[in-house]
């Protein structure tokens, strides 16, 4: 399975957020939908505050990515075991999440993320997942 890559067009996040499976959290709230590709994006509005603080908050996200989805031998079948606990209305073109072959993750920072540690993120991110 190819690398992830990073979702930057409106359109892809209007997608992942309208069909997209919703888990929210008190630190983040996590959009999954399966795609053809793999994909991710760390989100953090001015709602969390300035830049510095956007940032952070950025930053503990995709350390929780990276320790959640790409430290893992067994990424590939990590996966697909959650496209398969995914809504059958947010599956590809076919409606199966069986038949497609990536998944688009979005992550979205709340303003409890400013005062959480990169492992309390990391804790929340793998409960929402269902680690």
């Amino acid at each position: 399975m190819a690398a992830w890559r990073s979702l930057n067009q409106k359109q892809e996040f209007h997608e992942v957020y309208e069909r997209g499976a919703k888990k929210v959290g008190r630190l983040v709230v996590v959009y999954l939908l399966p795609a053809d590709d793999m994909a991710r994006a760390v989100v953090a509005s001015k709602k969390i505050g300035n830049a510095v603080k956007r940032n952070r908050g950025k930053r503990l996200l995709r350390e929780a990515f990276r320790a959640s989805f790409c430290g893992e031998s067994d990424q590939i079948d990590h996966v697909m075991g959650l496209l398969k606990r995914l809504p059958r209305d947010s599956g590809s073109e076919t409606g199966d999440p069986c038949a497609a072959k990536g998944l688009w993750v979005v992550l979205v920072a709340r303003r409890n993320i400013l005062a959480a540690t990169s492992r309390d993120v990391r804790e929340e991110l793998d409960h929402l997942l269902g680690h």
